[in-house]
């Protein structure tokens, strides 16, 4: 991390709004996102289902549903403030938590700072399709 404390993520993120979302420098985005390891505030209640060993948090805004990460504990702790105590987290490759996710699901990336992104289903679908390609080649 810089001495600005923006992250990997930050700076793709920074690079592709300047560049008005030019493709190479959201591609940018997509594969930064894919190998990050992302922390995701779960219910702390453990899952009944050994098949869904956690229940990610959603929020749920203008019928849409958001799952959140962040890439920081430091993120996830300023954005939880007082309610810490009442949430659990996971620590999940971005690779691993796009491939759990449901199409019809938004991605909040890092809430509440400067390079907050939004992923929408579509941009969730071509991850997804990113996440095969790459599956291939191996």
């Amino acid at each position: 991390m810089g001495d600005n404390g923006m992250t990997e993520l930050d700076n793709v993120i920074a690079a592709a709004f300047a560049s008005e979302g030019k493709q190479e420098d959201v591609n940018k985005v997509y594969l930064t996102l894919l190998r990050t390891q992302l922390i995701v505030p779960v219910k702390k209640e453990a899952s009944p289902n050994p098949e869904e060993p956690f229940f990610p948090l959603f929020a749920k805004m203008d019928e849409k549903y958001f799952l959140i990460a962040f890439d920081t504990i430091e993120r996830l702790k300023a954005w939880a403030e007082d309610q810490l105590d009442q949430i659990a987290f996971v620590e999940l490759l971005g690779r691993d938590f796009i491939v759990g996710m449901s199409e019809q699901t938004y991605l909040c990336l890092n809430l509440g700072t400067d390079y907050y992104k939004e992923f929408s289903p579509d941009e969730i679908m071509h991850l997804k399709k990113v996440i095969m390609r790459v599956d291939q080649l191996k």
